[in-house]
């Protein structure tokens, strides 16, 4: 008994084997006598499940007998039903019909779901025996199938049963009904569509779903002869129906619409008027614009908004000046979304609207002009902005100062430039030199912005004159430097001290020989320590070279006198791994005012000291440190472990 299972295992396997194996190799007929045979024999499910997948893959009507047998089998139901759907001819729709009357359960809901599948027009006498089944599955699968099938019949049997059944199969029989609409406005038959909506839009009673599918199977399919149905649609009462109204408009592509619902617009109450202004934007018919500008004007606000914002979504520009004419209104939230709209919208016709906006004679609408000039990035607008920079308005002449700045470049520094040299209000000038530094900060030449600001130096007064050198610092470069160390000779003491400070806060390393020798030549103190502060300034930059700042350090020493300047001093050596830095400290361990930091400098350089470092230096800085740190414990204690390392170098 034993040996005769493995040799019928072993030959099923050889056969699966072979089938596998030779799939595409041999000729089709061949195959598909294979996989048969598989069927037919005693293989396991795995290899017969196999079999089925490749049997849709290349079988024929001679396949259809093993594969119907298997319709009744519980695991192999669905994969028999997979290998039949896609067999080509008349054969497998008989084996489906005449396993109807055998099957009962699972395996009859997907027979007749295979049926629905493959269309079959001879079965819907069948499949509509089974709406009545008391198996709810069964009858709904049955009303799902028929409207696959989708024919005349079909649908007759799915409407006749729809009027008396069981509520736990409406559903699926309003499916099927959807399914043949469906297919008949596919083909052409839209009357006989429109039969089934509008049956279906009568039914009660009914879910939601149903009733809005209905609805809009109703308008799409009389097209624009549906337009009355979405007025009445938009005018009930029931939300549900409201909003299946909207969507309904939006996806409807007949031209008509707009205008329907732009005409709408003056007839129904606010919130009705929010959701059509939101569906005319979707829409975005320019019909609509009229009735959309004309709610914007008045009415409810939400409503207003709503309006607008439609209306920019259309996005014709003729939309930018009845949007303007609105900026005057009282509502505040109005004002705000037609700013935003005008702002939003494209195009230089828009543009030109805005420019224009700046020859009113209210200062409101000026600063809204220029907000968005700036937003929209309008450059053709410097030179009407560059004339509201002498507004008597203050708000104004500092929002047109600010859209200058923002919007100009190089070539329109001469109308600011103007300006500055003959301003004298402290406020005034500081504005103006905000926005010359913003242009030159942002200019790809910087030299151009410098040649036109050191020849208005010439023609400015003290207070323009400092706003010029501070922002020739931002432009920077030799010609600015030299303008710079120029006008630290200027006679005015307010403009040779702002030089200075300038100098000393210079942007670049080119200024450290300039300030050197100022720091060495300055007539008073206070000059001298400024241009000292901003020397000393450049040996902690670390875009600087070592050595380079190693050489400022060594020349600052002789020039430094204050406890100040010296503690900037280690500071700036501090950041120095050099050989020389540890000797540049050892004379400030004997200044009381400075030891402190002079040790605390030693020993964080000895820390980190470098291979290349002298160590008969670091041994003296280290030295020296426990003579004067001798009160501090830790300090003496880690420069004597360091020493310790020391000695221990060769």
């Amino acid at each position: 008994m034993l040996l005769s299972k493995l040799k019928l295992s072993l030959t099923v396997a050889l056969l699966c084997s072979g089938v596998h194996s030779a799939c595409g190799q041999t000729p089709a007929k061949e195959q598909e006598a294979k996989l048969i045979a598989v069927l037919t024999s005693n293989a396991e499910y795995p290899q017969k499940a196999d079999a089925c997948r490749d049997l849709a893959r290349i079988g024929t009507a001679e396949c259809v007998p093993a594969l119907a047998a298997l319709l009744a089998d519980a695991k192999l139901n669905h994969m028999a039903r997979y290998g039949l759907e896609t067999v080509p001819g008349p054969a497998v729709d008989e084996a489906l019909r005449s396993a109807l009357g055998k099957l009962k359960g699972r395996p009859l809901v997907g027979v007749i779901g295979s049926i629905g599948v493959r269309h079959d027009d001879k079965a819907v006498a069948a499949l509509t025996a089974f709406l009545g089944d008391p198996d709810a599955e069964v009858a709904q699968a049955a009303a799902r199938a028929l409207g696959k099938i989708g024919s005349a019949d079909a649908a007759k049997s799915l409407a006749a049963a729809l009027a008396g059944a069981l509520p736990a199969n409406q559903l699926a029989l309003c499916e099927g009904l959807f399914r043949c609409a469906e297919g008949f406005t596919a083909k052409g038959q839209a009357d006989q569509a429109i039969v089934i909506y509008d049956s279906l839009r009568k039914l009660k009673p009914a879910p939601h779903q149903v009733l809005a599918g209905a609805w809009r199977g109703a308008i799409l399919a009389r097209q624009e002869k549906g337009l009355p149905l979405l007025l009445e649609a938009f005018r009930s009462n029931d939300a549900w129906l409201v909003a299946a109204a909207e969507r309904i408009a939006i996806e409807m592509k007949v031209a008509a619409v707009s205008k329907v619902l732009a005409d709408e617009l003056g007839k129904v109450p606010a919130e009705r008027q929010i959701m059509l202004c939101n569906v005319l934007g979707r829409r975005g018919d320019v019909v609509a614009l009229p009735a959309l500008l004309g709610l914007a004007k008045a009415g409810d606000k939400a409503a207003r908004v709503a309006a607008i914002r439609a209306a920019v979504e259309l996005g014709d520009a003729a939309v930018a000046v009845p949007l303007i004419e609105l900026f005057k209104d009282p509502e505040a939230e109005v004002v705000q979304a037609a700013t935003a709209g005008v702002a939003g919208l494209p195009g230089a016709g828009v543009d030109a609207a805005v420019v224009k906006m700046l020859d009113s004679a209210d200062p409101a609408l000026q600063l809204h002009a220029l907000e968005m000039l700036r937003q929209r990035r309008v450059g053709t607008a410097v030179p009407q902005i560059q004339l509201l920079m002498d507004s008597k308005n203050e708000a104004v002449k500092a929002a047109a100062v600010k859209s200058y700045a923002e919007l100009g470049g190089a070539t329109d520094l001469g109308g600011m430039l103007d300006k500055l040299v003959k301003a004298s209000d402290p406020a005034a000038i500081g504005a103006l030199e905000k926005a010359l530094a913003s242009i030159c900060g942002a200019a790809q030449q910087p030299q151009g912005c410098v040649q036109q600001l050191v020849a208005a130096l010439a023609k400015a007064g003290p207070e323009a004159k400092q706003a010029l050198l501070r922002t020739l610092r931002v432009a920077g470069g030799p010609e600015a430097l030299q303008a710079l160390r120029g006008a630290v000779a200027d006679p005015d003491k307010d403009v040779h001290t702002g030089a200075i400070r300038v100098l000393s806060d210079w942007k670049t390393a080119d200024a450290a020989a300039v300030l050197l020798d100022l720091a060495k030549t300055a007539a008073t103190p206070v000059d001298k320590i400024l241009c000292l502060r901003g020397y000393l300034g450049m040996a902690a930059r670390k875009d600087l070279p070592a050595p380079e700042r190693l050489a400022i350090c060594q020349q600052s020493m002789p020039l430094i006198q204050r406890s100040e300047e010296k503690l900037l001093l280690l500071g700036a050596i501090g950041s120095l791994a050099n050989p020389q830095s540890l000797g540049l400290i050892l004379p400030y361990l004997d200044d009381p005012a400075v030891k402190l930091e002079a040790v605390a400098t030693i020993m964080a350089l000895a820390d980190k000291r470098a291979k290349n470092q002298d160590a008969d230096v670091a041994k003296a800085a280290l030295g020296k440190v426990l003579a004067v740190a001798a009160d501090n414990p830790a300090v003496v204690k880690r420069a004597q472990e360091l020493l310790a390392a020391l000695a221990t170098e060769k």
